[in-house]
């Protein structure tokens, strides 16, 4: 979540490269120090991790909460609700069933993350811009 955040507002200076006809010369490369390509987040997960204590699920738990964990699943993502990456950690072995609740709900805050992050991104960039 903090890297669409830090990389929503990152300037990458525009490149050009000119390659001369002659072949054995090195290119020549103009990087711009004023005009900047915004990077597109659009397509950068959301990592939630749910951590299982007794029969209940806990979103991005602390290490206190943690502590009392018997499994952990970090479920990557994106905007589409498409699922990048899945991890397992703890000693308990979790049901199937157990698994695909657990993709489930977070997809379903991922979502909300993601919303949230939008606004927050627009508002900020609006912000500036009336600067």
């Amino acid at each position: 979540m903090y890297m669409q955040v830090a990389l929503s507002d990152t300037g990458i200076p525009k490149v050009n490269v000119s390659v001369s006809a002659a072949s054995d010369e090195e290119p020549e490369v103009d990087v711009s120090d004023e005009e900047f390509l915004q990077f597109d987040t659009s397509g950068v997960p959301i990592i939630i991790t749910l951590t299982k204590v007794g029969r209940h699920y806990i979103v991005d738990a602390t290490s206190e909460e943690e502590s009392q964990m018997s499994s952990a699943v970090s479920v990557s993502v994106n905007r589409h609700g498409q699922i990048c990456g899945l991890t397992k950690r703890g000693g308990a072995g979790l049901d199937p069933s157990v698994i695909f609740d657990m993709i489930s709900v977070a997809k379903h805050v991922s979502q909300q993350f993601i919303s949230l992050l939008d606004s927050e991104i627009a508002a900020a960039e609006a912000e500036e811009e009336a600067q």
